[in-house]
């Protein structure tokens, strides 16, 4: 009897956790946008839950069932200006979770689910936006109507979308001449003559836009290149050489990114000096100015190290491929070096080496100027290319990208209207749609309106 009773005793303990506890919250993100403030929850699992406002829509209440909670929330509010506190509250069962959002003012809010796939968690969403719609207050009808001429209609003003913006550095420049070649090729004028292309063309897409590190034959150090490129807040660098060997074999062109060895002693240093803000630009600032912790900078600050170089080199292997199109290749693929001038790790850097001006060849066609417009389009279509599939948020090429949404699994027409802010009905009317169901892989075409 005494077994059967401490077997059963095992048996409840071990199904207690599961009973107790059957999904989790394993993130909650507060993101502001120009026109609302979005909240997001990760969830193990599709979530059972209850969401209701009180106090004249001053709190947002959440209940989940059967759910317990693995982040903290008590910083939360301190990521939206129309949130003061966010709690959590105790519930009418143990098992459950409740989450407080208490709010500036009464806001309306919105929400939908997310389905999780094998790369992305369950969600939900809420959203609350700035301005909430106004009733339409009802017509009164008058005896004697009086007649008034309607005034005409304001032009809308769309809010303008930035342009992605990338820094073209031509390598060397006034007393430092770079490597010089047969007859005299000199790199510091065939790297600007390249650079002033790359950029001429670069202005010509919608959306981009380009700018010179240096404009005309002058010394520009390391440090104030990374500089400049920073003070025009661009989301790329790239440098632009002309290799140079004591023999006159070698030939091809090249992309390097900073090597691993480099990255991590430029990293550690910075944050040796506790220059932070040095480090990552505006988002290095923004960290040390916040009350995150030591642990909490430094795995921000590695992340966006990450980001940086992760990006740097996938640009390079675009335009490395672009390049074998008109060019040879010194290397089959992009390589590391440490490199000073892609020494900034606030900005996705790579260096361009254009062929070698110490071959004869490969140095007389670099001075032509048809055979450097065939380097500056490599450089300008691989870093287009870049993103155009991967823009930066506010961006007119984000705009295009997301004017088509690629539906994935357990979503419906109505989750995905409210996630783009618009209604089911547009959508089926631009798409041309006779029913309310779609399939997994079916391209929308989103109202952008």
């Amino acid at each position: 009897m005494l077994k059967r009773i401490l077997l059963l005793s095992i048996v409840y303990l071990c199904f207690m956790p599961l009973s107790y506890a059957a999904n989790s919250v394993t993130g909650i993100r507060i993101v502001e946008h120009a026109d609302k403030t979005r909240i997001v929850f990760d969830l193990a699992k599709k979530p059972l839950f209850n969401l209701y406002d009180r106090h004249k829509k001053t709190q947002i209440v959440v209940d989940f069932a059967g759910t317990r909670n693995l982040v903290s929330v008590s910083r939360l509010a301190k990521l939206s200006s129309n949130i003061t506190r966010v709690e959590q509250a105790k519930s009418a069962k143990s098992s459950d979770l409740r989450i407080i959002f208490h709010l500036a003012k009464p806001i309306h809010y919105r929400f939908f689910e997310l389905a999780g796939s094998k790369t992305t968690k369950n969600r939900l969403v809420i959203d609350l936006p700035v301005k909430p719609t106004k009733s339409v207050k009802p017509v009164v009808k008058q005896s004697n109507p009086i007649i008034v001429k309607k005034p005409a209609k304001k032009a809308v003003v769309k809010h303008p979308r930035r342009d992605v913006v990338i820094a073209i550095d031509a390598g060397h420049g006034g007393k430092d001449p770079g490597s010089i070649g047969f007859k005299k090729f000199v790199e510091k004028d065939i790297n600007l003559a390249i650079a002033k292309k790359t950029v001429a063309i670069l202005n010509k897409k919608k959306g981009i836009k380009a700018v010179l590190i240096r404009k005309d034959d002058r010394y520009i150090s390391l440090n104030e290149r990374s500089a400049i490129a920073r003070k025009y807040k661009a989301e790329l660098l790239v440098s632009v050489h002309a290799d140079g060997f004591t023999s006159s074999q070698p030939s091809g062109a090249s992309t390097l990114i900073l090597s691993q060895g480099r990255a991590k002693y430029e990293f550690k240093k910075k944050m040796r000096d506790d220059n932070v803000d040095g480090l990552l630009g505006g988002v290095g600032e923004a960290i040390k100015n916040s009350d995150a912790d030591d642990d909490l900078q430094y795995m921000f600050l590695d992340l966006g190290q990450q980001y940086s170089q992760g990006a740097g080199y996938n640009v390079a292997s675009l335009i490395h491929h672009e390049l074998a199109k008109v060019t040879g290749m010194h290397k089959s693929k992009p390589y590391e070096q440490s490199l000073a001038v892609l020494k900034s790790l606030d900005i996705p850097s790579l260096l361009v080496e254009a062929g070698f001006v110490t071959n004869y060849r490969e140095g007389k066609k670099l001075t032509t100027s048809s055979h450097q417009y065939k380097i500056a389009n490599a450089i300008a279509q691989g870093s287009y290319q870049h993103f155009r599939h991967s823009p930066p948020k506010d961006t007119y090429l984000a705009y295009m990208r997301n004017s088509t949404h690629i539906v994935t699994k357990g979503e419906s027409l109505s989750v995905i209207a409210s996630s783009y802010g618009t209604t089911v009905s547009r959508i089926k009317q631009l798409n041309r749609l006779t029913k309310d169901t779609v399939r997994i892989g079916q391209k929308l075409k989103i109202p952008t309106s």
